[in-house]
């Protein structure tokens, strides 16, 4: 990762993109099949992390992270086709969720409930869950690391602040909270570069249960989203080659580094080889 940026005061609605583009995005990122027998070991009670990582979060080439709350998705998923359409590639771990529950839901039917049961047992069921949120969370890290740019929405959703727990704003989310400590400590790296080639169920109350509250790591850098969408209307990708896309997109990435001050002598490397 070579950069971490928190948005402020994001406004979805001001994104060109309709409630269907949002559909459109998901049904492009939801075409994972959950099948247990494919994460089994031996066929019987041992499951394999290694496959499930893969599964769920196919390792591909990412730009842009985006960690959101569960409640802006859909301000996400615009900001995630705005920059697909500048020629970056963005990551929504949002997603990914359903399948990650699906899976849970699985592991337990069949792991969880000791013979005889109609129910789940306490004990079993924390060790699933505890088990499969370590994995997804090691596969989130992996992705973070590989992305060059990690983006935050820092919202009202993700962002609470209450002078009866603390006088600091304060997170709703442990992935969000695990997230942005993973980005204060990970390594940095250089920007990408591109060799040029020539050829071419039941509704759940949640309301009743426990709420958590964690600190928040503070973002590198910041940026207001007036200011993030200015940048964004920028991108003139016209008459550029599908080939080169994306090139152009990371280029019009090393602008906005430049706007938020970044040093200067970490932009000298040329985005091609």
């Amino acid at each position: 990762m070579f950069i971490d940026l928190r948005i402020n005061n994001v406004a979805g609605a001001t994104l060109e993109w309709n409630s269907s583009d949002i559909v459109s995005y998901k049904e492009r990122n939801n075409k994972i099949s959950m099948r247990l027998e494919e994460y089994l070991l031996d066929g019987g009670n041992v499951l394999d992390a290694a496959k499930i990582q893969e599964k769920i979060f196919p390792k591909s080439d990412i730009d842009v992270f985006i960690s959101h709350s569960h409640a802006d998705e859909n301000q996400a998923i615009g900001l995630a086709l705005s920059l697909e359409s500048i020629g970056l590639k963005p990551f929504v771990d949002s997603c990914t969720w359903g399948y990650a529950d699906e899976l849970l839901r699985k592991i337990d039917e069949k792991f969880s409930k000791p013979e005889g049961w109609t129910s789940y047992s306490y004990e079993l069921r924390n060790r699933t869950t505890t088990n499969v949120h370590l994995i997804l969370n090691a596969a989130l890290q992996q992705m973070i690391n590989e992305s060059e740019l990690f983006v935050f929405l820092g919202t009202e959703n993700s962002v609470r602040f209450d002078e009866h727990v603390s006088k600091h704003k304060q997170l709703s989310s442990p992935w969000i909270f695990s997230e942005l400590t993973f980005v204060k400590n990970v390594k940095r790296t250089p920007r990408k570069q591109r060799v040029i080639s020539l050829e071419h169920g039941r509704a759940i109350d949640h309301k009743k249960g426990a709420e958590f509250r964690f600190p928040l790591p503070e973002s590198s850098l910041s940026i207001d989203f007036s200011e993030f969408s200015h940048w964004l209307n920028k991108a003139d990708s016209s008459g550029v080659r599908p080939s080169y896309k994306h090139i152009k997109g990371l280029e019009h990435l090393d602008l906005l580094y430049r706007e938020l001050g970044v040093d200067s002598k970490l932009l000298d490397a040329p985005r091609t080889a």
